[in-house]
């Protein structure tokens, strides 16, 4: 196990059992210098792991790992961050003859995502979400790409491509083959990394049919996973399906459509106490109702 590795899993196990911190902060100091060192004592010192943050002393360091030998990509991962946040010394200082400023953080963040490493993800989910932002890099389209990169295994950028393709296509264009493909291929995804936000998403793509075959029983699996996952709107989901069936399908026969009535008053009443309990959640709010034929 390396550094970095050995850093993490004690930083990780120190959220438990603080008496790990003084042990960290020895392996990391007693190192041989490297850049990977550097990179480490910048996070520790900007962080204020085990030590008195200092922001100075995280610049130098940080600066030193990213321009040492080949680089380390948290080195340039602090630098990008610093820069964002107005946090280098001459940012801080003012003046007009800056080493870096605000700018410099894309360049930075780039570094850190064209390197192996646990900060590659964290520096390309910065970057599609710059390019996402019209005010800042303004390129949805490699916005994009960035995410698509790392989607298969990392639940934010699935779930950002879930979103985007989302907002493009409801409500004015289920027509377009393409943005429909993508919607339901990341929502898959996104559904199968991150259950509690995206079930409820993947069960209206089955209920409607978009990107896949219309299905009565998967949208409803869909709509139970995420209300067992936590998520009101699987239940209301569910009340307003039964609804939909209840009035679109000719010829039920008194049994069935007592049985759906039962079915919406039941999913309405789960729907309202799994509400209460969370006090409501409006970032989970406005999911579209089905669509009739």
């Amino acid at each position: 196990m390396g550094l970095s590795e050995k850093f993490e899993e004690m930083l990780r196990d120190s959220e438990c059992n603080p008496e790990v911190i003084p042990g960290l902060v020895s392996m990391v100091m007693d190192a041989p210098d490297s850049p990977e060192r550097d990179g480490l004592l910048a996070m520790m010192y900007h962080d204020g792991i085990g030590v008195e943050r200092d922001l100075d002393k995280s610049f130098g360091y940080a600066e030193k790992a990213a321009f040492s030998g080949q680089g380390d990509a948290l080195g340039y991962y602090i630098l990008g961050f610093m820069c964002e946040h107005g946090e280098t010394p001459d940012q801080a200082d003012g003046g007009p003859r800056q080493k870096y400023d605000h700018y410099d953080a894309e360049r930075f963040y780039e570094k850190c995502a064209g390197m192996e490493g646990p900060w590659r993800d964290e520096a390309v989910i910065w970057l599609g979400d710059y390019f996402m932002d019209f005010a800042k890099g303004g390129d949805p389209e490699v916005g994009v790409e960035y995410f698509e990169s790392i989607a298969e295994d990392n639940t934010e950028a699935a779930g950002r491509l879930s979103d985007y393709y989302w907002n493009l296509v409801m409500p004015d264009h289920t027509d377009d083959e393409e943005w429909v493909a993508q919607l339901y291929r990341w929502t898959t995804v996104a559904s199968r990394l991150d259950p509690e936000e995206y079930a409820v998403r993947m069960g209206w793509l089955y209920a409607d049919g978009l990107g896949c075959g219309r299905d009565f029983d998967k949208a409803r699996g869909w709509f139970e996973e995420g209300y067992r996952q936590g998520d009101w709107r699987g239940a209301d989901a569910m009340a307003r399906l039964c609804e939909e069936r209840l009035e679109s399908t000719q010829g039920l026969g008194a049994e069935e459509r007592e049985r759906c009535e039962r079915e919406i008053e039941k999913w309405d009443s789960l729907a309202g106490k799994k509400y209460e309990e969370g006090l409501g959640d409006p970032a989970k709010e406005g999911d579209f109702e089905i669509e009739e034929d």
